[in-house]
């Protein structure tokens, strides 16, 4: 705005006698221009839902629900984006390969290669916004790697899948069935009961602690704990499916996905078990919530309208809004923050 205004006042006190005046305010004008067409480029960032339908990813936003495809002609699957929304992996098949791509905050898409996997390459999950850990088959186990280290972050023979990092690269979290069964690992000790099955979704990019699914008591159910494994709390105990759960941005709620009416629908609750809260209500199947990074918006998947489409409502389970109208099946909604830019150019961080 600063230099915006100094450029008007210089225009408006131009003399316009003379070619010379005649020619500065032509540059003038120019850069005017310019500034204001890079200032509604570099305008706030949106929102935006990233999500697939089992061969190509899209994007689109709840202002604008007109999905356009990610990147045009690649096929991608499995969007996984950090909870501020400020980076994504996903993994793609280019040039009869499997990689991994990985928007970063800019308007480029970052490759990783990694052939001595093929193609079993999985979870890939973007701890910063430079890299992402993944599980990757290695003979007949999964060990854990990082794109940054390009090296074995565990190395046992065991199948250890679905890591992820905390912020400030120091603690690692992942399921393992190196001891009969699927429990969750931090940092190579086990966190969770060795008597249960055990699967986390993600790690929160704030270092609020870990949330995850368990298999206990005939039952699954939703827990938390701290990053060291330490004050586990169980949020869900009905006698249902309790899965899908993620962290709104202030950490004070977790939002999932539920069985306990015979149909998926999406509930959320306090972080610390109370006031829990069903935000769908109707006899077809809510699930896959994800919170928007401001925390104001959930996005979800929905057969309501006859096959599996992205909705978007409020926090509270207001205004539950239809944004995609596919005959197939769409999958793993998730959020990232960036700016469109004019005609995509100017001010443009979006993929």
């Amino acid at each position: 705005m600063g230099n915006t205004s100094y450029l008007a006042i210089t225009v408006a006190n131009l003399s316009f006698g003379g070619s010379e005046a005649r020619l500065r305010l032509y540059r003038a004008l120019l850069i005017l221009g310019v500034s204001f067409i890079l200032t509604i480029g570099c305008a706030n960032e949106k929102s935006y839902i990233v999500y697939d339908d089992d061969n190509f990813l899209y994007m689109v936003s709840v202002e604008k629900p007109t999905p356009e495809v990610f990147i045009n002609g690649i096929r991608g699957i499995n969007p996984d984006a950090s909870t501020d929304g400020k980076s994504l992996s996903f993994i793609t098949s280019k040039s009869s390969r499997k990689l991994v791509g990985m928007w970063k905050g800019s308007s480029n898409i970052t490759w990783y290669e990694h052939p001595e996997f093929e193609s079993y390459i999985f979870n890939p999950s973007p701890f910063n916004s430079s890299g992402y850990v993944f599980s990757g088959l290695n003979r007949s186990h999964l060990d854990i790697y990082s794109s940054e280290q390009m090296k074995n972050i565990t190395k046992f023979r065991s199948m250890d899948f679905e890591p992820s990092v905390s912020p400030d690269g120091k603690a690692i979290v992942f399921t393992s069935d190196r001891i009969s069964n699927a429990d969750i690992y931090t940092n190579e000790r086990p966190l969770s009961d060795r008597d249960a099955i055990e699967n986390i979704k993600e790690w929160d990019i704030t270092e609020r602690g870990i949330k995850y699914n368990t298999y206990r008591d005939h039952n699954i159910d939703i827990f938390t704990s701290d990053i060291d494994g330490s004050n586990t709390i169980r949020l869900t105990s009905a006698r249902a499916l309790d899965y899908q759960p993620d962290w709104s941005s202030d950490g004070r709620w977790i939002v999932f996905s539920s069985l306990r009416h015979n149909n998926s629908e999406i509930f959320k609750i306090r972080r610390d078990g109370t006031d829990l809260e069903r935000l769908t209500n109707n006899n077809y199947n809510d699930d896959q919530p994800a919170w928007s990074p401001e925390g104001n918006l959930i996005a979800f998947v929905s057969d309501r309208s006859g096959s599996k489409n992205i909705y978007v409502m409020g926090s509270t389970g207001t205004n539950q809004i239809q944004i995609t109208s596919s005959l197939s099946g769409l999958n793993s909604p998730t959020w990232i923050k960036c700016k469109a830019g004019t005609l995509k150019r100017a001010g443009n961080s979006c993929p």
